[in-house]
């Protein structure tokens, strides 16, 4: 029996007797077990948004294939692996590098191909044993034989097909081939990967278990995607495909690998090689398009999959093979005059390389990578950095931290002068949180970007709080609405406030404002000044929509209130208490200052929004 298989025997056992599930923090009661049928409305990390046929809308925490656990919304992780099946049908024409498919074809010793494919299924790379498989070996060299086909697609066009093989599946030599598809033919899509999900699929059914905390968590969902809709291909299917036909047999000893700006000893495979330098380029291009400056040289080092293969005295620093043997990494910088060196010493899991690998091309760059809450903040974006992605995207584990915390660290507890300890990974998710809002709020980030680079060339007289001092009201009230609604998602750029925005009172009834508010915004400017205890009355037009999928509203919102047109209070840099607004709404202010609006949607899934609303405001009649 698969650990999948036995971890669900072992939840549904709990189920079937003592209904507890149990994490390492605690214990967790299960309420009830549901069914769903409905639409997918989104997709994000660890959740699947379905609205059921009643029109509700559920938030389904699901654990993928590659996942440790459920992360619930108070922070902790319950290990609850789901069923998943991502099914449908579209044409092959529309299939993309990278992405892995099966099938059977006709082929020869010479790796020549006959007749045509009638049928395909796309499967996952995890789920693909690669290769050619003969049903029975040709009598003769021209004869072709009945075979089994599962390999990476280079290209697909009408009645074409080439298929990519690594170097060690290569058939008759060969690591291309092509078959000939039939017209018309569709792809069967196979996938247990949530994440491949496109909005608009049918929820044909979704098992899962309602605990008493609210949390809904999926132990088996079946979803048809739209006809003719490709599954999705992921960032990695794409960089896997590059390197599909490069072996990935690690070395049994390190040799050099390189690209322009890293170069290092190490005995990965020839594929991971290349993954791991790709990814690094795409990080160091998108370090090198924000900063203005190439590095002096190159990052240098080791990348080391097993200690066992690497002769004595290779890895000559001590603290840096304590590193490996942990899982971990550091990079090693020194400077001599305008001399510059960074030397990696670093496990092979991708995250650590990068982040390291920030922390040396800042150094080979700039001199020094700056005070370290700048050091590591800029690191783990480098870590996470995507080209192209504004949305937060960070270890959930990490996210669950930021989110619970209590109290929160402060900007001045955070942006520490000088080199101090790097400290634990905690200190790492602060320093990471203050350096993504610095640099994706366009309030702050103009600064953002020459403060980094004065303190990493170490000029004289510039620090954090000579450069953000002049607002530093503004940004401490902005980094903490930050720290309380951020989340996998989260769009800064989206969300930075009005500052600059005027706002005027009314006098009496007769006066009206008028203003556009956003659906896929923060809180956005009314242009009204309001007086406490003073009754006003605001219309509104158009309607909204919640997401990319989703069914139109008005300010009035849908049944559970989402898109509903909702308003605060802001004055001497406090926030009133949440006014429900709507259609058609008169309401009292709870203090005097600028009303604010936006809609009622999480923080973290107001990107995919569309549509504004027209609102008007006047003075309700005495």
């Amino acid at each position: 029996m698969s650990a999948v298989n036995l971890r669900r025997v072992l939840v549904i056992a709990l189920l079937g007797h003592a209904s507890l599930l149990a994490t390492a923090q605690g214990q967790y009661v299960v309420k009830e077990q549901i069914t769903l049928r409905g639409t997918v409305e989104s997709v994000t990390p660890g959740i699947v948004t379905v609205r059921d046929d009643e029109g509700a809308r559920h938030l389904v925490r699901i654990q993928g294939n590659a996942d440790k656990g459920v992360r619930l919304a108070d922070g902790n992780l319950l290990v609850f692996p789901a069923d998943v099946q991502v099914t449908g049908a579209f044409d092959a024409e529309k299939l993309k590098a990278g992405q892995v498919v099966r099938f059977r074809g006709e082929i020869n010793r010479l790796g020549r191909t006959d007749k045509e494919v009638t049928e395909l299924s796309l499967i996952d790379t995890d789920d693909a044993t690669v290769g050619v498989t003969v049903d029975n070996e040709p009598k003769s060299s021209a004869e072709f034989a009945a075979c089994l086909v599962v390999g990476a697609v280079n290209k697909a066009s009408a009645g074409r097909l080439l298929i990519s093989l690594p170097a060690e599946q290569a058939f008759a030599n060969k690591t291309l081939l092509t078959f000939k598809v039939a017209p018309g033919t569709k792809v069967k899509m196979e996938s247990r990967d949530y994440k491949r999900i496109d909005p608009a699929a049918k929820v044909v059914r979704c098992q899962a278990v309602r605990l008493t905390t609210g949390d809904i968590v999926a132990q088996s969902l079946l979803v048809e995607c739209l006809e003719g809709v490709a599954l999705k291909a992921r960032a990695e299917d794409a960089i896997a495909h590059k390197y599909q036909t490069l072996s990935n047999v690690p070395k049994p000893t390190p040799r050099q690998i390189r690209s322009a700006h890293f170069s290092f000893l190490s005995d990965v495979s020839d594929r991971e090689a290349r993954i791991i330098l790709d990814k690094l380029e795409t990080m160091a291009v998108l370090l090198e398009r924000y900063f203005g400056r190439k590095p002096a040289g190159l990052v240098e080092g080791f990348v080391v999959h097993d200690l066992k293969a690497w002769p004595d005295g290779m890895l000559k620093e001590s603290a840096g093979v304590a590193k490996i043997a942990e899982k971990a990494g550091i990079c090693f910088n020194a400077r001599l005059g305008k001399q510059r060196q960074a030397t990696l010493y670093s496990c092979d899991d991708h995250g650590v390389i990068q982040h390291e690998c920030t922390h040396g091309f800042c150094h080979m760059a700039f001199g020094s990578t700056g005070p370290t809450w700048l050091a590591e903040g800029v690191a783990e974006m480098g870590n996470y950095w995507q080209e192209g992605e504004q949305a937060v995207a960070v270890d959930s584990g990490v996210m669950a931290y930021l989110q619970k915390a209590s109290p929160k660290r402060g900007l001045l507890e955070i942006a520490q002068p000088g080199r101090t300890p790097s400290g634990t990974w905690q200190d790492y998710a602060w320093r990471w949180a203050l350096c993504h809002m610095l640099a994706n709020n366009p309030n702050y980030s103009d600064r953002f970007k020459p403060l980094a680079i004065a303190l990493m060339e170490e000029q004289g007289g510039v620090s954090f709080e000579s450069v953000y001092g002049p607002v530093a009201k503004e940004i401490s009230f902005e980094y903490d609405l930050f720290l309380q609604t951020v989340g996998n998602g989260y769009r800064a750029d989206k969300t930075a406030w009005p500052w600059k925005a005027k706002s005027r009172p009314l006098h009496n009834s007769n006066a009206t404002l008028k203003a556009t508010i956003r659906s896929s915004s923060g809180w956005q400017s009314s242009g009204l000044l309001v007086t406490k205890g003073v009754a006003y009355q605001i219309t509104s037009d158009d309607t909204w929509q919640m997401a990319t999928v989703g069914t139109a509203c008005d300010a009035d919102g849908d049944v559970d209130g989402r898109g509903k047109l909702i308003g605060v209070v802001f004055s001497d840099f406090k926030l009133s208490d949440v006014i429900p607004l709507g259609v058609d709404k008169t309401f009292v202010a709870p203090a005097d200052g600028q009303l604010l609006c936006r809609s009622n949607d999480a923080w973290t899934e107001i990107a995919d929004n569309i549509g504004s609303l027209s609102i008007t405001l006047r003075r309700a009649s005495e």
